[in-house]
């Protein structure tokens, strides 16, 4: 055995930055070895005898140093604002410790809370969501946050997205678990929705080291995560082949989430996925009610309204009266729709119930009396 001058935590983390190892081998070699210091200390020869790990990968491990740097992974993560939680630690959160393939490294922006995962609902869909998908995840969202339940997913466009907005929309806690590392919001689309979330109402938490950029086995891995934290799995849309179906069947098979599935027009492909769940036995759930009762979370939405969001100031209300004066209600809620992240007309339209020819004239007049400002991608913004 080498002499190996790292602290247990930070041999730790080094295990999970050697690429390709991760969480199962790291296991494997854990409980072979006893720690991840003696993993580190060990000879290629005796690491290949470990099951699942092969030559490769034992000399990989052997010669850590040549492809890891855990001083500067630390650095990256501080520079961030990212903590680095390990399995070990006794802040790891409980309902991940339940899994058999536990995140050995947890990187966190904002703060998680151990009852957030009494009342888990993880929601989640396709990215490629109709308007009417997105509206439904995030009234789902909002109405489920505004009962006390925790909102779980995974920050992808689409149902994801969505549903963490309608969480915020509450005012209420959302988790969003990442198939990338932190140094790199994906898509980039949602930092803003990420700097609101780590603002007092959750956390986003991945396991991969802090410049992994995702990939298609870093998706599957993050699903684990967001069914295992979960009690219930609502699956708002979903066509026949869809990694919200992936989180689905472990939600139900490995940590026994009860599972929901919200149904669609029987011609749209995005709803193929949830009527085969309701077929083979999901719940079929139309509203957070529904969900709640099932679940026997005695506590019920308070049918809140769409948008948390501050009016404006007497003196917008006043500019909004003069130069709209037929509908200054209407202005009020586009502004208060943008503010809580409806950016685009594509978004803006079903979440207030307005066709594009009704709302694309009061967009312009908005911008014409500056209190909105188009932006690149045909987003909006309130100035």
């Amino acid at each position: 055995m080498r002499a190996l001058n790292l602290s247990p935590r930070e041999a730790l983390i080094t295990l999970n930055l050697i690429p390709g190892l991760g969480s199962i081998r790291i296991q494997a070699l854990l409980d072979v070895f006893g720690s991840a210091e003696l993993v580190l200390s060990a000879p290629t020869n005796m690491l290949e005898r470990v099951h699942r790990i092969g030559t490769k990968m034992a000399y990989a491990i052997a010669n850590w140093q040549d492809c890891t740097n855990v001083h500067a992974e630390m650095d990256c993560a501080q520079h961030y604002g990212v903590r680095i939680v390990t399995l070990t630690d006794e802040d790891y959160p409980k309902a991940l410790r339940r899994m058999s393939d536990p995140p050995i490294v947890l990187y966190v922006l904002g703060e998680w809370k151990e009852d957030d995962a009494e009342h888990a609902v993880s929601v989640i869909g396709s990215r490629a969501a109709t308007p009417y998908g997105m509206n439904t995840a995030r009234r789902f969202g909002r109405e489920l946050a505004d009962a006390g339940c925790t909102i779980i997913s995974g920050l992808a466009k689409g149902i994801d997205t969505a549903a963490h907005w309608g969480s915020l929309d509450a005012g209420g806690r959302t988790i969003a678990v990442l198939g990338n590392g932190l140094a790199h919001i994906f898509p980039s689309e949602n930092e803003e929705l990420v700097r609101n979330i780590i603002n007092g109402h959750g956390a986003v938490v991945s396991e991969f080291p802090m410049n992994m950029r995702p990939s298609r086995s870093s998706f599957p891995q993050r699903n684990r995560i967001v069914a295992a934290w979960s009690k219930a799995t609502l699956v708002v849309e979903a066509p026949a082949r869809s990694g919200a179906l992936h989180t689905a069947k472990i939600s139900g098979d490995d940590y026994g989430n009860t599972l929901f599935a919200v149904p669609g027009m029987i011609d749209r492909p995005t709803a193929v996925g949830c009527h085969g769940l309701i077929r083979d036995g999901a719940i079929l759930c139309t509203s957070a009610a529904d969900l709640l009762s099932d679940m026997g979370w005695n506590s019920a939405p308070q049918q809140m309204e769409l948008f948390n969001t501050p009016e404006a100031a007497p003196e917008q209300q006043e500019r909004l009266s003069y130069c709209i004066p037929n509908a200054p209600e209407a202005a009020q809620a586009i502004l208060a729709a943008i503010r809580a992240g409806h950016h685009t007309l594509d978004t803006l339209c079903p979440a207030l119930g307005m066709s594009a020819q009704e709302l694309t004239p009061q967009l312009m007049r908005l911008q014409v009396m500056r209190l909105i400002a188009a932006q690149p991608g045909g987003r909006f913004i309130v100035i």
